[in-house]
């Protein structure tokens, strides 16, 4: 037996000495040798999920063709009193969208789950809310509104996003967009409602004004859009990440599970061990057994600031969270396109939601996705190719196309796409002063 364990290592020893004479004199052949010596079946695997996937892609895509989708104007009353807890209950309900698909289903039929875009846009400064779904779920979307928002006005209007150039250069028509995106891991969270409530007066501090204001100063040939498209889950990878974001912080140390390539890799090397052990005639050790420990010792040694961004990461993570994308477009005409008169008040509107306990901030992606001007090589020609792709992304209302999406709480998504408010929120911890009221632009639609 001895013979046969020290041929096996001569014949392994000898292919490491073959890959490195080759590696250093030829690498082609060295990559060659390793390829013929197993390296064909990373190669296989890589090839084999490739192509496994653009099956999937492909029945997706051929599935959402047959879709119908519907766009829905919304307009409640003027004289409502409600808060952006309204809407976080209306989110909670879209979640109701989600549907669990068998094998069959996603991988021979191409069933997706169907995204529910929001919407703010002012067209022509006439500034207005839409909510962008399939057909089949209008009951679903309806009904969510209604239930908060009783005299609100619901009705199904054409695609404003439909009738403005999508290709650049334009003769007439310019356009300027981003996404925006996470700063730092999703399970984070951002700043909401409950957070822009004054201490001292009991107010709220309405994060949408500004961007509403700005919007309605828009001229005749000026358009402005704002989109954020949830795609319903069932929470499990954003429960996953946030508990593991939670181990961290409290100091909890996870127990490492090894990976089937682990799993591979570890095989041969405990059978090599038990086989020298047995031929030496030597016992294995037995497995050191470690002192239990204080399972939270970092727990107790947190900061006043460190105990807030716990205590905002665990209540995002008790809240129904939705795969995310946010996107803003500006379309006007070169004669009186004014960008920084609307991306301004509109970054500034988002950036209110910063949250500086946790350091989770939402930015404009201007890398890859977004138009820049601070790209050197074919700037307008790269700029036009990513105002097509936007226009095109936000037209059909996509989850995926651009920058990868991420995980918003229904009190955030709340907090960034909520209806006009017009009486101050007051905090029922305070006392309660004379209500004032906080005027939204006098054009955007009520019922």
């Amino acid at each position: 037996m001895f013979e046969y364990f020290s041929k096996f290592l001569n014949w392994l020893q000898g292919g490491v000495d073959v890959f490195l004479n080759l590696a250093g004199n030829d690498p082609f052949s060295a990559m060659w040798f390793l390829f013929l010596h197993g390296g064909w079946i990373a190669v296989a695997w890589a090839l084999g999920w490739g192509a496994l996937y653009y099956w999937q892609f492909n029945r997706q895509g051929k599935f959402g063709a047959k879709r119908e989708w519907i766009l829905l104007r919304v307009a409640v009353p003027k004289v409502s009193e409600q808060t952006p807890k309204a809407v976080e209950n209306m989110m909670a309900y879209f979640a109701g969208a989600h549907q669990s698909n068998s094998w069959t289903d996603t991988w021979i039929r191409g069933v997706s789950q169907a995204p529910i875009s929001l919407e703010i846009a002012s067209l022509g400064g006439q500034v207005s809310y839409f909510i962008y779904s399939e057909r089949k779920m209008r009951d679903l979307v309806e009904a969510a509104i209604y239930a908060q928002y009783p005299d609100a006005e619901i009705q199904e209007v054409e695609d404003y996003a439909k009738k403005v150039p999508s290709h650049y250069p334009d003769e007439e028509w310019d356009a300027w967009g981003v996404e925006m995106i996470n700063v730092i891991a999703d399970s984070y969270p951002l700043k909401t409602y409950h957070d822009l409530v004054d201490p001292i007066s009991g107010e709220f501090k309405d994060n949408l004004a500004a961007m509403l204001e700005g919007f309605s100063r828009l001229s005749a040939d000026e358009q402005a859009w704002y989109q954020i498209v949830i795609t319903p889950t069932d929470q499990k990878a954003a429960k996953a990440r946030a508990e593991k974001l939670i181990n961290k912080l409290k100091g909890i140390k996870e127990e490492h599970k090894e990976s089937i390539l682990e799993l591979l890799v570890d095989i041969p090397l405990n059978i090599g061990k038990t086989f020298i052990h047995v031929l030496l005639g030597t016992a294995e050790e037995a497995p050191h057994k470690e002192e239990k420990k204080d399972l939270f010792p970092k727990l107790f040694a947190l900061s006043p600031m460190e105990k807030e961004v716990l205590e905002g990461v665990e209540r995002k993570a008790q809240r129904i969270n939705f795969q995310t994308k946010i996107r803003f477009m500006y379309i006007a005409k070169k004669t009186v396109m004014q960008k920084s008169r609307v991306a301004n008040p509109f970054v500034g509107s988002i950036k209110q939601t910063n949250n500086m306990f946790s350091s989770q901030s939402l930015k404009p992606e201007t890398n890859v996705v977004g138009n820049s001007g601070a790209l050197w090589f074919f700037k307008d020609l790269r700029n036009n190719i990513r105002k097509h792709h936007l226009i095109t992304a936000y037209r059909a209302r996509s989850n995926w196309a651009g920058w990868p999406s991420y995980t918003l709480s229904t009190e955030e998504l709340a907090t960034l796409w909520h209806f006009p408010i017009l009486m101050q929120v007051k905090a029922p911890q305070l006392s309660r002063t004379e209500a004032k009221k906080n005027e939204a632009p006098a054009n955007i639609p009520f019922g």
